[in-house]
């Protein structure tokens, strides 16, 4: 049994960390509430009058943000799930001595590519999408996106995929099972934890999406949600509490998804964990 000083240490740390991390949400959602002026002259007070000033004002931007972003996470999420499994899978599988090579030369270069810090690579992007003729518009930085994250996920579906054991393999095989049938029928299904935490990782990451969204849209069409946000600075001013109310209609969507997502998520990285 946990002696009485072991649970209060324990209440302590719970009640330090909820309020680390719900006083920063307070504090935007307060802010959210505050008319230009109580913004200004008291940004700290949790005693004014609300005021809806600020979500009237960014409402159509928020919404037509939440779209852009939907249709980019949506995308990039399915194109990078689509070519990161049967790539994991592929370097996975041990076929021979020089195959194994190859892997390990694979590996390494994904990740050599995942400490290639992203502004670093918008220039080369930026010429290869003009040269294609995909600069500015959405399928150009969809396609920008799942650059950016495919190793990342092939990095992280590998593990899954290493952890089936071959004797599974190997009866499918017997059975005259193709390898191809074989992916299909015993690999998807045991990487389906591994795929719904890449799946999850790659949306969050797209889209909060900040340095390809502002360089490869041009001005004047709606951008996704971080470059919405960006827009709401200027160099004379911040309207801080338009930034807010737009940071909290934008979040919704991302935190309905996250709610759904929790309980597999952990279900599915305790599994991961375990070969």
């Amino acid at each position: 049994m946990k002696s009485s000083g072991h649970k209060a240490g324990e209440t302590i740390v719970k009640i330090l960390l909820i309020l680390t991390y719900t006083t920063p949400l307070a504090w935007i959602i307060l802010n959210s509430l505050k008319s230009d002026s109580d913004v200004l002259t008291k940004p700290n007070t949790v005693i004014f009058t609300p005021s809806f000033e600020a979500y009237n004002t960014v409402f159509l931007d928020g919404v037509g943000a939440i779209f852009t972003s939907l249709q980019v996470s949506l995308l990039v999420t399915a194109a990078v799930l689509l070519l990161a499994t049967p790539t994991a899978y592929a370097l996975a599988t041990k076929v021979s001595h020089g195959w194994n090579r190859v892997v390990t030369a694979t590996l390494t270069l994904l990740l050599i590519l995942q400490l290639v810090p992203q502004p670093m690579t918008v220039i080369p992007l930026y010429s290869v999408l003009a040269t294609w003729g995909l600069l500015g518009t959405l399928p150009g930085l969809i396609l920008a996106d799942v650059a950016l994250f495919l190793p990342f996920a092939i990095m992280l579906l590998r593990p899954f995929a290493v952890s089936v054991p071959t004797a599974v393999y190997e009866a499918a095989e017997i059975d005259g099972a193709s390898r191809w049938r074989a992916f299909l029928s015993i690999t998807l299904p045991m990487l389906r934890n591994g795929m719904f935490i890449v799946l999850s990782f790659v949306f969050i990451a797209a889209w909060g999406e900040f340095v390809y969204a502002i360089n490869f849209l041009p001005h004047g069409t709606v951008f996704p949600v971080s470059g919405v946000l960006a827009q709401q600075i200027s160099v004379y001013s911040v309207g801080w509490n338009r930034l807010m109310a737009l940071a909290v209609i934008t979040c919704l969507p991302l935190l309905a998804v996250f709610m759904f997502a929790q309980k597999r998520l952990v279900h599915g990285l305790s599994l991961g964990a375990v070969k």
